[in-house]
């Protein structure tokens, strides 16, 4: 069985990748999530899947708020991954993921969750596609 688990190795922190992602990525968009994804090298080192989460200060004012959407989507992401990174790992890729909160309202667990899966699916068939 798998750990559902979310190590700081799988974070994605590289200034020069965020801007290469955001400069030259494509997006997918499940509201209330969008994710920016670019295929990387597939270097040994990396990863198959880094991810960054971003939610906006202008759409939550206080830090709390932000940090709360913030834990809900890790975790969204952490226990619906193993599928995702099971077909990147098959196909031979790697990404560098940024997925963006995109309401201005708090939304539950587990809607974020069925929201992240379909997300995750939405990046997979995109992908395929180019």
């Amino acid at each position: 069985m798998k750990r559902n688990t979310f190590p700081l190795k799988e974070h994605l922190k590289s200034k020069k990748a965020i801007e290469k992602l955001y400069a030259e990525g494509a997006a997918v968009t499940a509201f209330p999530l969008r994710a920016v994804f670019l295929e990387v090298s597939a270097d040994e080192q990396e990863p198959t899947a880094a991810i960054l989460i971003n939610v906006a200060k202008k759409r939550f004012r206080h830090a709390v708020d932000r940090n709360l959407v913030k834990r809900r989507i890790r975790e969204a992401y952490r226990t619906g991954k193993h599928r995702f990174i099971d077909t990147l790992q098959n196909s031979g890729k790697k990404m560098a993921v940024a997925i963006l909160y995109i309401d201005n309202r708090h939304n539950s667990t587990a809607f974020l969750k069925r929201k992240m899966e379909k997300l995750l699916d939405g990046i997979i068939a995109k992908s395929a596609k180019e």
